[in-house]
């Protein structure tokens, strides 16, 4: 039985905010700390540069307000597509997957939207581990928050 799965999800952001959150994410993640408060606690870098493909990144950050730890390592970075990928290579997560990669796809709607769109690729080690879909929702909000915050919008909790 294979335990390979694959969740996406979008969201829709402002336009000029899909331009802020690709270059956060990419050059300054440790910045969605303060746009996303309740989900990213920190990013620190850990090896290579910030921005560029083979830097090494440690998040801590909550979901169900639980602490969290992943370690990641960027495999992919294109300025192009807007496009950025990450492999978990250590932290609490590893625990219950064999292998996890998220990428994450700022696409350009219109002159006024723009579309977030992540995916979750992983190996579960065996079938009672859940779906990893509490840390997909929560990246895909850290982005409206991005969203919210560069436009100057108080979160409501």
């Amino acid at each position: 039985m294979s335990l390979k799965r694959k969740l996406e999800g979008e969201i829709e952001i402002r336009e000029a905010a899909g331009h802020v959150f690709h270059d956060m994410y990419k050059h300054t993640p440790h910045h969605l700390s303060h746009a996303s408060p309740d989900f990213v606690q920190s990013c620190d870098l850990h090896e290579g540069q910030l921005g560029k493909p083979g830097s090494v990144v440690l998040w801590k950050y909550k979901l169900g307000g639980k602490p969290h730890t992943m370690k990641c390592v960027f495999e992919e970075i294109d300025e192009e597509k807007k496009l950025v990928k990450q492999r978990g290579i250590e932290g609490g997560v590893m625990e219950d997957y064999k292998s996890i990669v998220g990428t994450c796809h700022v696409i350009p709607k219109d002159k006024e939207v723009s579309i977030v769109k992540w995916t979750l690729e992983y190996e579960k080690k065996h079938a009672g581990i859940p779906e990893p879909t509490a840390l997909l929702d929560a990246c895909l909000l850290a982005a409206k928050h991005v969203d919210d915050h560069h436009h100057g919008i108080k979160q409501s909790n």
